[in-house]
């Protein structure tokens, strides 16, 4: 019962809250020990396609997921905040660089997203993309 659960509860999370339909690419760079893994898998629920990496995505440059975005036209494209910091801080400019045409939703998780972070990639990204941060305590003062 908890595993029916868990699938409807990542069905909805797709489907309502990242916008993801049939025949879409949900991307999201993790290790099957992350629980984004089963989130990421759980995407074939909802009839659209899993893109899978296995590598640095800084190796030889930053610009690996971003390639993956453009090759295999990717609509969901999920990173944590630290890849997000990461491509800031090496002054890459994604939407210069690369077309990211088909990205409707980018998620950032595994902590929370930083302001400037947050300003860098909806300057990089399309103008016509959703960021969500959809996992991560927000800073306490």
């Amino acid at each position: 019962m908890a595993r029916a659960a868990t699938l409807i509860q990542h069905l909805k999370e797709h489907q309502l809250h990242c916008d993801v339909r049939p025949g879409d690419r949900v991307f999201y760079f993790t290790t099957c020990g992350w629980m984004m893994w089963n989130w990421l898998v759980s995407a074939l629920a909802s009839n659209a396609a899993i893109v899978l990496y296995d590598g640095a995505p800084f190796q030889p440059d930053g610009n690996q997921l971003f390639n993956l975005v453009d090759r295999f036209a990717i609509t969901l494209f999920g990173i944590s905040a630290k890849f997000l910091d990461a491509v800031q801080k090496a002054g890459l400019e994604p939407r210069r660089s690369h077309s990211l045409a088909t990205v409707r939703t980018i998620t950032s998780t595994g902590s929370p997203l930083a302001p400037a972070s947050f300003d860098s990639c909806t300057s990089t990204s399309s103008r016509t993309c959703t960021l969500a941060s959809i996992i991560g305590r927000q800073p306490t003062s």
